[in-house]
């Protein structure tokens, strides 16, 4: 097995420069792996340790900024669904105000609809009572032509349906208290 499997050219490129060795971008992997390998600091088994090194400190970046990217994008996951939430929140309340602005307009609309209906049979009765008054006025007035005419008759009729009144303390006994019993 080659010490460098698994690498990659970044990886390659850290080895060689901890070799002392002077690269650039321009160097493609061939070259790499020629210059470790031709390098005076080059020793095979510690090479492979630095190898494996250089390659797992790369993988631990890679996850380190995977779990940073994944938490970023749960971040922006929750202040997106918190932003939906206290949107949906404020929709709510203002589709709660707006009801209750209906049901308020709703109950005055009937309350006026009430007060005029009030007002409405109030006029009315007023209205009837009037024209009981009127018709009583009428009535008066034609009984009162009659009994002029008839004022004979209506004296007897009249003095017949008057009856004494009886005094009911002539009628009892007045209690004396020194000489009476109340006990029966």
């Amino acid at each position: 097995m080659s010490i460098f499997a698994g690498a990659r050219k970044c990886d390659l490129k850290i080895l060689a420069e901890d070799l002392g060795e002077t690269v650039n971008d321009s160097h493609k992997l061939k070259d790499l792996k020629k210059i470790i390998l031709a390098s005076k600091e080059y020793n095979g088994e510690s090479a492979k340790e630095w190898m494996n090194t250089i390659i797992n400190e790369r993988k631990e970046r890679e996850e380190t900024e995977i779990r940073q990217q994944e938490i970023a994008e749960r971040r922006r996951q929750d202040e997106i669904q918190m932003a939906e939430r206290k949107r949906k929140e404020e929709q709510e309340i203002a589709e709660r105000r707006r009801q209750d602005e209906i049901q308020m307009a709703e109950r005055k609309r009937k309350e006026e609809q009430e007060i005029e209906l009030r007002k409405l049979e109030y006029e009315e009765r007023k209205r009837k009572n009037e024209m009981e008054f009127e018709l009583q006025k009428i009535r008066l007035g034609a009984e009162g032509k009659s009994l002029n005419s008839n004022s004979v008759a209506n004296q007897n009729v009249n003095s017949m349906q008057i009856k004494p009144k009886l005094e009911i303390h002539h009628l009892m006994q007045k209690f004396n208290s020194d000489e009476n019993d109340i006990s029966f």
